[in-house]
């Protein structure tokens, strides 16, 4: 049975309750007296953070997904998702919860623009436009991640299941384009509003408009800068955002606050390795090289011989240790694992704060924006210093960070502008660690860092004997890593004609397939 026909079924059945069940008070005796019948809106603006927070930065959605494809950490037990091999439960339920969560800022919408509930909800929260804007600008964030994910995706006919229960899939063009118009408008609303933001449940900026205005101008310079990458004219639009006003400090950060341990307080890396007994991941060989300012094999780095500060902010070991090679077999890993016991990096058994009950998750930061400005500027030094300063400081590491700031920008200063382009870009990576949905969208838009291995290179050398890293038999990405995930299977149950028609004007879902901003085609 299709999608379709059981969505007539079910309407079938409700008409005919309405018709047979017209009773005396047969509206009064079928409903929970103690079932809540509204909705406030702070709290929909709240859960629909929260959800993003937690799942979308998990061992799951985004440890075995973006995490090792951005290669900052290797499984040690299963590395099957390392070789691309990703589980279909996980990909099908990151792209279906996704929605759902958003689900909770369309009804803000909704409320706010019904003319049975505006007026009420105005009332309640405050101005019907202020709660428009913030949840289109959190829903910007959410569909950026989705559509950066998978290419063409539901957007239009994404958040009404009623009236389109097969929704169409819509051009990521047009969607980065949609998503840097309602930015604008967004901007224009907090602008006009006619009330402070919602004095409960802004668990970004507690009613603060100035700090989501700067939050709507900084996501449209991430959606301008990523689809200039295929249309220079999109920074004529990443110079407007920067002008209208972008982030200006670490205090305007987007960041959801977890606080200790138990549900729904607990941060998911504290939750996936404590909770859940999940300490499968370690750092990757050339991610700590980054980091400690070694080459490795045929990587050169950058920062060779500079030691960055945030290597003990990130394993907690002073003294030079090792990560995991990338992209082994489970058993060359595992024998990696046992035979390097004194020299590796185990992050279970040192709880780095990536691992604290309270870490935060940020959906957006400073350090990002400078790193950014600093591209649109044309590679601006200063732009470039700033950023790294407001990571240090971000990651606590800014006490040991002038003698390694200074360094980085005499580099910095003496190198070509392809150098120069390599150094923001490896940066940002450096800084963006537990935000790896950003840093491979940035490894795909830019192609740095030069760190990352990519398949039929060499990812180790054990016993004397190259390890070639080989993705998966049936998950190959071409010449270099993972260009986009592949499609839901249940899509193709659920949502055949559609879903067909992205892959069809897409190219081929595979992993080889590159998104719009980055160029189409096969890689």
């Amino acid at each position: 049975m299709n999608a379709v026909r059981k969505y007539k079924i079910l309407l079938t059945l409700l008409v005919l309750l309405g018709i047979t069940g017209c009773e005396k008070d047969f509206d009064k005796i079928n409903t929970n007296p103690n079932a809540v019948t509204e909705a406030a809106t702070s709290a929909l603006l709240t859960q629909a953070i929260r959800d993003y927070a937690f799942n979308d930065f998990d061992v799951w959605y985004a440890g075995r997904q973006s995490s090792v494809v951005s290669q900052y950490f290797a499984q040690r037990n299963y590395t099957s998702e390392d070789r691309y091999a990703f589980r279909s439960g996980t990909t099908d339920g990151f792209f279906r919860n996704n929605y759902i969560y958003m689900n909770n800022l369309q009804k803000i919408i909704t409320l706010n623009t019904d003319p049975k509930t505006k007026d009420q909800y105005a009332n309640l929260y405050g101005d019907n436009n202020m709660q428009i804007a913030i949840a289109e600008i959190v829903k910007c964030w959410a569909f950026q991640l989705i559509t950066d994910y998978f290419g063409d995706v539901p957007y239009t006919q994404a958040l009404d299941m009623a009236k389109y229960p097969q929704p169409v899939y819509d051009t990521q063009k047009s969607i980065y384009d949609d998503l840097i118009a309602k930015m604008k408008d967004a901007q224009t609303k907090l602008e006009n509003s006619t009330t402070d933001g919602f004095s409960v449940g802004d668990v970004f900026y507690g009613g603060d408009l100035t700090k989501w205005i700067k939050l709507a101008n900084s996501l449209r310079l991430r959606l301008a800068l990523r689809a200039s990458n295929v249309d220079a004219t999109y920074l004529a639009e990443a110079q407007d955002a920067i002008a209208d006003g972008v982030f200006e400090s670490n205090d305007d950060n987007a960041t959801f606050f977890f606080s200790s341990s138990g549900t729904p307080n607990e941060a998911p890396w504290y939750n996936g390795f404590y909770v859940s007994g999940r300490n499968d991941f370690t750092y990757t060989a050339r991610f700590l090289d980054l980091l400690k300012g070694n080459n490795n094999l045929s990587f050169i780095n950058p920062f060779n011989g500079l030691s960055d500060p945030r290597y003990v902010v990130y394993t907690t070991y002073t003294s030079s240790r090792q990560g995991v090679p990338y992209g082994m077999s489970d058993v060359l890993t595992q024998k990696w694992w046992s035979g390097n016991s004194a020299t590796r990096v185990s992050l279970y058994s040192r709880n780095p704060v990536i691992l604290d009950a309270n870490f935060p998750t940020t959906f957006l930061d400073y350090a990002t924006v400078c790193f950014m400005v600093s591209e649109v500027e044309g590679w601006d030094a200063a732009w470039l210093e700033e950023g790294i300063r407001a990571s240090l400081a971000q990651w606590g590491a800014d006490d040991a960070g002038d003698a390694y700031v200074n360094a980085v920008l005499a580099r910095f200063n003496a190198a070509t502008a392809e150098g120069k382009k390599e150094i923001v870009i490896t940066q940002k990576y450096i800084h963006l660690v537990m935000q790896p949905h950003e840093a491979w969208a940035e490894y795909r838009r830019t192609g740095y860092p030069k760190s990352l291995v990519k398949p039929g290179e060499v990812t180790a050398v054990i016993g004397g004997e190259d390890v070639v890293f080989t993705p998966a038999t049936g998950s190959e990405s071409g010449a270099d890593v993972v260009a986009r995930f592949k499609y839901p299977t249940s899509e193709f149950t659920l949502n055949k004609t559609n879903v067909e028609a992205a892959v069809a004007r897409m190219g081929e879902d595979s992993h080889k397939q590159r998104v719009w901003w980055d160029g189409g085609g096969l890689q």
